[in-house]
């Protein structure tokens, strides 16, 4: 079982990379959550499991619906790979391949953004999962 965040673009910023990389060990100590990123200099594989599009038209989920949700797709499909795409929104290929679509918001968000709220909601779906007490 992996959580995995596939981010469509290089990291810049060191803020974003530590704030998300925070969320990221906290997540880890539930399930395996890592952070890939996606430099365009090779094909990506997504791998086994589910492929799901970070997408401002997917479906928008409560804490506690995106917890079940997680529960119920590791059940079903092992691993989890989020796809976050740059500006544009996501790649064709990705478009194609993915059997799922979530957004974060009704409001649009930079990508930069998205993963470290992305990040810190499985992390906090984890808990509700394993009854900690971070989400109270």
């Amino acid at each position: 079982m992996l959580l995995k965040i596939l981010m469509g673009s290089k990291l810049k910023e060191p803020e974003i990379k530590n704030l998300t990389d925070r969320y990221v060990k906290m997540a880890s100590g539930f399930m395996p959550v890592q952070v890939v990123e996606d430099t365009g200099k090779k094909k990506q594989s997504f791998g086994k499991g589910l492929l799901v599009g970070m997408d401002p038209e997917g479906k928008q989920f409560t804490s506690e619906e995106f917890a079940r949700w997680i529960e119920k797709r590791v059940e079903t499909y092992g691993d989890i790979t989020f796809y976050i795409g740059e500006a544009e929104g996501l790649p064709k290929d990705v478009r194609a391949e993915a059997k799922e679509f979530i957004s974060l918001s009704g409001m649009v968000m930079a990508h930069r953004i998205s993963l470290v709220v992305l990040a810190e909601q499985i992390y906090r779906a984890l808990t509700i999962i394993n009854g900690h007490p971070y989400h109270k």
